[in-house]
């Protein structure tokens, strides 16, 4: 024990040692801004900018109207003729055209994929669609969402549904 003792004594009395604890501080070189630091900024801008002009247009094509402007009706002049609405409305006439009795051997039609925009249907295997030929008398002329109305080798029209 008085090792230990005589260890620290010695240790008390020497002059105390001065080692630095950090590392020194070196001088802080000055760099040249880099080539991503030069365009970052106007690029961030320019993202900023086309992103406020797209939901600006955005708010202004979905913004309501809430305001009914009422103009005022004109005052009645004596050049001014007064006319009375008929009494029904005019329906315009559209000619029908006369549609034919199925030909018995006529194509089968076997289904319908109806859409407004691209009607098509599957006759005798095949899908066709408006203007397509089935074999060589008969051309598709219009689908609905129950028939088909096909032109025969007489140019007449006729119609085909799924019961035939």
């Amino acid at each position: 024990m008085s090792l230990i003792n005589d260890a620290l004594k010695q240790a008390r009395q020497a002059p105390p040692r001065n080692t630095p604890n950090v590392l020194p501080l070196r001088p802080v070189a000055h760099q040249e801004p880099g080539v991503v630091a030069v365009w970052l900024l106007p690029v961030t801008i320019l993202i900023l900018v086309i992103a406020a002009i797209f939901f600006g247009g955005w708010m202004m094509a979905h913004r309501n109207v809430r305001e009914i402007v009422t103009t005022p009706e004109p005052a009645p002049t004596p050049d001014m003729v007064e006319v009375a609405a008929p009494a029904e409305p005019v329906k315009p006439v559209v000619p029908e055209v006369p549609v034919s009795t199925t030909p018995e051997n006529a194509p089968v039609l076997q289904g319908i994929f109806y859409s407004p925009t691209a009607p098509s249907a599957i006759v005798d295997g095949k899908t066709v669609r408006p203007g397509d030929r089935i074999g060589q008398y008969y051309r598709v002329k219009e689908i609905t969402q129950f028939a088909v109305t096909l032109i025969g080798p007489d140019n007449k029209p006729f119609k085909i549904g799924l019961d035939h």
